[in-house]
């Protein structure tokens, strides 16, 4: 079959790459990174009509008004090339921060369908082309948005409702830096609304317990950690959130392997109550996770290759998977168990004792309870 007429026409942004994390690693021109089967009419269509904007089926990034606030395309159709001066204001830098929200949004929104995400799976789309769930949701991004600073954050309603993200200035450097283009950030917040949505089936209501929310916040560190691995040596680096916003980071500790780097484990929860501090909890578990994974299977730099075995690939479908078989509000031993049952699932437990090395190491062991002391046991057969 032949289509008569193409939605897609080619599209070409000036952004920070997925894989890079913050101006300071420059920018770069990308074209046509969307995916056909996530986006089978690209990223700029709406129903019948190409936005020629910073709107389309999966995300509205805009400043101010999603429906005035849009950044038009810059010369030719779809062409979205900004400049961006780092000692200059935020108006001045708008149009580059929009469509860097933009491009790191839809990328997600790619990404995570080759994963399972999908319409069917309570995804963020407008248009669901008839494959189940509930449609006019897509993720509304505002980008400067002038009613904080120095955050971030992630409204996630049920399906069929659209998410916004909400991006703020940072006011620790002068001039003040614009969380939009810090994409570790960026990733983090679109990551709880994948983490709210298959985590009690679309409802949104099932990370709403404290303990449950500090999962959130680490599930999105630990996303935000793998976009930015390209390769085997760096699944195994120290990873940095929000260097640039904040040049001291806006977390306790890099994601490190090393104990010494980030001496963090299960029995820190005990003190760890803010929930972005038990996130870090939880978050260098899964980095330890991916090391061991990659070490094990390699690293493949094609991240929508879900069917490979490369352990980047493994490590993110155990984290998705285990997402949609805990149960609503989970501990930190529910999350873990859905991890270990995922890997039964899909890899008929190839991974189980790789896992249980990963969580024992940092006090998850087998005979963790939660009084969230620390237990670095693994079971009897590995």
């Amino acid at each position: 079959m032949v289509d008569i007429v193409s939605f897609v026409s080619d599209a070409t942004y000036r952004v920070i790459p997925i894989i890079w994390q913050d101006p300071t690693d420059g920018f770069t021109t990308v074209t046509d990174p969307s995916d056909p089967l996530a986006s089978p009419n690209g990223w700029h269509q709406n129903g019948p009509t190409d936005t020629g904007s910073t709107s389309g089926n999966n995300v509205i990034a805009y400043k101010l008004d999603p429906n005035i606030g849009i950044t038009p395309q810059s010369s030719r159709v779809n062409n979205y090339i900004y400049g961006f001066n780092s000692g200059s204001p935020a108006a001045d830098i708008k149009n580059a921060s929009t469509v860097n929200a933009f491009y790191l949004g839809n990328m997600m929104h790619d990404l995570f369908y080759h994963y399972g995400f999908t319409e069917a799976a309570y995804n963020f789309q407008n248009d669901n082309y008839g494959k189940g769930g509930k449609g006019n949701d897509p993720v509304l991004i505002s980008v400067q948005d002038g009613s904080r600073t120095n955050n971030a954050n992630f409204v996630t309603l049920p399906d069929g409702q659209p998410g916004q993200m909400n991006m703020y200035m940072w006011t620790q450097t002068t001039p003040p830096r614009d969380g939009a283009l810090e994409n570790d950030i960026v990733v983090h917040e679109y990551t709880h609304g994948l983490t709210n949505r298959l985590t009690g089936g679309g409802t949104a209501e099932c990370l709403q317990s404290v303990e449950a929310q500090g999962l959130g916040e680490g599930w999105s560190d630990a996303v935000a950690d793998w976009t930015e691995q390209s390769s085997e040596e760096d699944a195994a680096e120290d990873f940095t959130m929000g260097t640039y916003v904040n040049i001291r980071s806006i977390r306790d500790y890099p994601y490190s392997t090393n104990m010494i780097a980030n001496p963090l484990t299960y029995g820190a929860l005990r003190s760890r109550i803010e929930v972005h501090d038990a996130g870090e909890v939880w978050a260098v578990m899964w980095h330890e996770i991916f090391a061991l994974l990659v070490e094990k299977y390699g690293f493949s730099a094609d991240k929508r290759d879900s069917p490979s075995g490369a352990g980047n690939i493994v490590a993110l479908h155990l984290l998705i998977d285990g997402l949609q078989l805990q149960p609503c509000n989970p501990t930190v031993i529910a999350a873990r168990d859905a991890v270990i049952q995922a890997d039964a699932n899909r890899y008929n437990g190839a991974n189980r004792c790789l896992l249980w090395t990963a969580f024992a190491k940092r006090g998850l062991g087998s005979k963790a309870t939660t009084a969230k002391f620390d237990d670095f046991t693994m079971p009897g057969d590995c």
